[in-house]
């Protein structure tokens, strides 16, 4: 069962290294961050690798064209049964349909694997593998590898951090950003999900996103700044009006361009994301802002 990308020959992705394919054609980026843990960039948000003494499992999924496992298990030389999907963004569970077992948050049951608009008429074949659901303290016990679970959604209700002591890496999906972050929800509601964490961080050096990769310390600030917030240690700015811009389309040769990772026009809401907001912060040179 292959996804068909043969509808999107004519679309070319912008991969990082600078080079262009077409969509339909397989393309992978990847960094060895350690001898058993990998990130890659296909289309979409990175995504990453980690493999036990038997066998891998996938953190989400990206959705570029190719069968992600089959890649997966050529670069470990181990089977790559499984993912767990850090939110149900479909650049984040696109290539689910590939792999026996996908793990995610309960409200993802219904989301993961469903198309954007940029997608349309294409079967990614979202019922085709088994999902469970999972929560916080729940342990994915890869052998010699335990991965624990924390409820974090924010970013979306169903969003999870996956613990990974033995590289002392926060898989973080988009909950993260570089120097921002948006908050769908309450200030309160977000720093209540990062306490969970809080016992466990001196086991983690490291956020790996779906954006990029950052040091804990991004960690602390993000929470520095939710308690600074909420006890009124922060005075609030005015939050800029229009919003983040749709964007144009980019094109190469005659032909239509997708960067590998940015959202496709076709995706981005009329008007844009709709980024204001009722109040911004800023603390330690990053961005935090109320966005309902």
């Amino acid at each position: 069962m292959l996804v068909d990308f043969s509808s999107k020959h004519d679309i070319l992705i912008h991969h990082k290294d600078g080079s262009y394919t077409p969509m339909d054609e397989p393309y992978y980026e990847v960094t060895k961050l350690y001898e058993d843990t990998w990130q890659i960039m296909s289309s979409g948000d990175y995504h990453y690798l980690v493999v036990g003494d038997e066998f891998g499992i996938a953190i989400d999924t990206g959705y570029g064209a190719g069968n992600l496992r089959e890649f997966l298990e050529e670069l470990c030389g181990k089977p790559v049964p499984w993912v767990i999907n850090t939110h149900h963004h479909f650049d984040h569970s696109a290539n689910n349909c590939y792999f026996d077992k996908a793990f995610m948050g309960a409200e993802a049951l219904d989301l993961v694997s469903v198309p954007y608009e940029s997608f349309k008429g294409m079967d990614f074949f979202k019922d085709s593998y088994e999902k469970q659901v999972v929560t916080t303290g729940d342990i994915i016990s890869v052998p010699g590898r335990e991965l624990i679970i924390f409820r974090i959604g924010e970013h979306t209700e169903d969003g999870i951090a996956i613990l990974d002591k033995k590289r002392r890496i926060l898989f973080s999906g988009d909950e993260f950003m570089p120097n921002m972050k948006n908050y769908n929800g309450s200030v309160q509601a977000w720093k209540e999900k990062l306490d969970a964490l809080i016992p466990y961080r001196n086991d983690f050096d490291t956020l790996c996103g779906g954006p990029e990769i950052l040091p804990a310390e991004e960690f602390d600030i993000f929470y520095e700044a939710a308690k600074k917030i909420l006890a009124g240690e922060i005075s609030s700015e005015a939050v800029p009006k229009g919003g983040h811009p749709p964007g144009e389309q980019q094109s190469y040769n005659g032909h239509r361009v997708y960067d590998c990772q940015m959202p496709h026009i076709e995706d981005i809401p009329k008007g844009g994301f709709g980024d204001d907001g009722k109040e911004m912060f800023v603390y330690k040179g990053h961005v935090f802002r109320s966005v309902n």
